[in-house]
């Protein structure tokens, strides 16, 4: 099992990058390659904690949510059974009685198959109230879960990607590319 968790996505995902990283040092030269290939590994380490750290709790709120949503799917099947149980007992209560008694009991059977289709059917219908909400509900979650991620991802990309023009980007590249955006909204 510990061999297995060094085939984490996050953490072979750190390794890589800084392997890659650490390979490039070696073969030298700063430049716009070694700029890219530091923001990639840096975009690699970033991405691989933010995956190792949101994962576990948004599988835990998912399982959490699955497992009410199966409580209130087998309590709705309990109550069936119950239903059906107490319906049983009905019928075999009227089977044992008198034959004097034979006009009341074909009412009264009349009477409990009514109540038995509409006790399955009421029972039906929660169920598949339950499971339909049960669905729109994980729906939802993974809906939440996935939109936390996007925000959390875009804004840490967001705040890496500004660091790293103001890190990088001199006064001078600014007027250069101020001229060079001109001069191409000249020619055009």
């Amino acid at each position: 099992m510990s061999s297995r968790r060094w085939l984490n996505p996050p953490i072979v995902m750190i390794i890589g990058s800084t392997l890659a990283g650490i390979v490039f040092l070696t073969i030298g030269g700063r430049g716009p390659v070694y700029d890219l290939v530091m923001r990639i590994v840096n975009f690699t380490v970033l991405l691989g904690v933010l995956i190792y750290f949101v994962r576990k709790p948004v599988v835990e709120g998912m399982r959490s949510s699955i497992e009410s949503v199966r409580k209130m799917i087998i309590d709705a099947e309990e109550a069936r059974k119950q239903a059906e149980t107490k319906l049983k007992e009905t019928e075999e209560r009227l089977a044992k009685v008198d034959e004097e008694t034979e006009a009341l009991l074909a009412a009264a059977q009349k009477e409990s198959e009514v109540e038995k289709e509409r006790i399955l059917a009421e029972a039906e219908k929660v169920v598949q109230r339950l499971k339909g909400e049960a669905r729109v509900f994980i729906e939802q979650e993974l809906k939440k879960a996935q939109d936390l991620l996007r925000k959390e991802v875009a804004g840490s990309a967001m705040d890496l990607a500004e660091q790293i023009i103001r890190d990088n980007v001199k006064p001078e590249d600014q007027k250069r590319y101020i001229v060079e955006y001109l001069e191409k909204l000249e020619a055009s």
